[in-house]
């Protein structure tokens, strides 16, 4: 392996990548933050487990997932109709969200990763690549059937305390697609495939850039891409020389590189507060309303915690209670928290700082719990007064609270963190210097 540079993406550490052993991780020396993995040679067990995941996804879509029986009347579900049910119910946000989520970006990663992989692994060459890789990498946070299934086995248990519930082909397709999807994208490093759809003869920064760099930096920290006059691409983590402007393109991916992500703090700050306020509401209104016998009962995301209780699902009901209502809490002091030292410049843990960061950024997503099971529950419940479900306004603020969380988390670049405490600390050794200064030129004599 050549010896070229990168940097860190949550802190802007510059390395160099070395050789490591296959099946390994290198890791940031200042933050921790996972840097790149071994070199692979071949694709061939990510491009079986891609085909693969593709035949079940075909099932899961085509071929019903539950089956809901009582007092003589049947409902079956498939997993778009969540979607259509959301649609008919007037609840627009809340089809395209299940939509993307369930279906839409599951299908364009499963795709986009045989599109890519069996051409390199054939020695073919098709058009737009580095395209359908770049748009994989925007759509990879958006893929949720893990979360989907948690939800489906949610919908499950309270769909069989009264009622009979069969479990179609599509379920088990959807408990084998989501291990299968997991080691797919587990068993392959995405940096690795830049590297393979590069363009010919396309130069990486290496070691002897960076000491002519530091050679000619004037005394700024050279640990740092932007001390060293270099930026970092967000999507294929190449290494670039800085140009005179804040902004250009990639060489390697096309995409738009800048030192740092414009106005991120203000955006993230904007968009965590907005959450703030559609989280009241989300747990006031009912986020559905379950009509039995001829009775309709509201359901909020806490009385239907309390009701899982009540039916001694305990380990259901703590995971719904975790997903729904700690996660996203957490999750909002967290990032409120790491917003807040970073705009005062706090120094502090830095290091711990920016493992919580991470830690927030994929944990955010698993509160679409509650929306998946409405999705279900709604889609697969149509027995008119005898037994209905119909999504509330809850589900609509709930699913607004988790999609403005995750946004918020991406707006921010936790290179700030680093950067802004050490602005202070440079500004509070400058104003020591200048106090020194100052004391030792009163006291010497005129």
């Amino acid at each position: 392996m050549a010896h070229r540079l990168i940097a860190c993406e949550h802190c802007d550490y510059v390395h160099v990548e070395n050789d490591i052993p296959a099946g390994s991780v290198a890791c940031c020396i200042r933050c921790g933050s996972p840097l790149y993995a071994a070199e692979q040679q071949r694709f061939d067990k990510p491009l079986a487990l891609a085909f693969t995941a593709l035949v079940l996804f075909v099932i899961a879509n085509i071929y019903p997932l539950l089956t809901f029986s009582m007092e003589g009347r049947a409902e079956t579900n498939t997993l778009g109709s969540g979607v259509l049910t959301f649609w008919q119910e007037g609840f627009p946000f809340l089809a395209f969200m299940v939509a993307l989520t369930s279906i839409a970006a599951p299908m364009v990663v499963i795709a986009a990763h045989i599109y890519v992989l069996l051409p390199i692994s054939m020695g073919w060459t098709v058009p737009g690549v580095k395209r359908v890789w770049r748009v994989l990498a925007i759509i990879r946070p958006w893929s949720m059937l893990d979360v989907f299934l948690i939800g489906l086995l949610v919908a499950l248990t309270k769909l069989t305390d009264f009622a009979q519930v069969i479990a179609g082909p599509a379920f088990f397709a959807v408990c084998c697609l989501i291990p299968t999807v997991l080691l797919m994208n587990t068993t392959l490093d995405p940096r690795t495939i830049w590297r393979r759809i590069a363009p010919k003869g396309l130069r990486y920064l290496t070691e002897n850039d960076l000491i002519e760099s530091r050679s000619n930096g004037s005394g700024q920290d050279n640990t740092k891409g932007s001390g060293a006059g270099l930026m970092t691409c967000h999507t294929c983590s190449m290494v670039v020389a800085a140009p005179n402007v804040d902004h250009g393109h990639c060489p390697r991916c096309g995409a738009v590189v800048h030192m740092r992500k414009a106005r991120s703090l203000s955006r993230a700050f904007a968009l965590l507060l907005t959450a703030i306020v559609l989280y009241i509401p989300a747990n006031v209104f009912p986020i559905m309303t379950v009509t039995y016998l001829g009775r309709a009962e509201a359901d909020t995301i806490l009385s239907g915690v309390a009701a899982l209780v009540q039916a001694g699902e305990w380990p259901i009901a703590i995971v719904v209670f975790t997903a729904s209502i700690l996660v996203p809490i957490i999750k909002i002091v967290l990032l409120g928290w790491i917003y807040l030292a970073t705009w005062l410049g706090l120094s502090g843990p830095l290091r711990q700082r920016t493992w919580v960061y991470r830690i927030t950024e994929l944990i955010g997503r698993w509160s679409m719990v509650d929306v998946f099971m409405v999705s279900i529950l709604a889609a697969l419940v149509k027995l008119g007064n005898i037994a209905s479900i119909q999504p509330g306004f809850g589900a609509v603020a709930f699913c607004g609270v988790v999609i403005l969380t995750m946004l918020s988390a991406m707006a921010f670049d936790p290179r700030l963190i680093w950067d802004r405490a050490g602005m202070r600390r440079e500004t509070l050794r400058q104003k020591t210097l200048r106090s020194n200064s100052l004391k030792e030129t009163q006291g010497s004599p005129s």
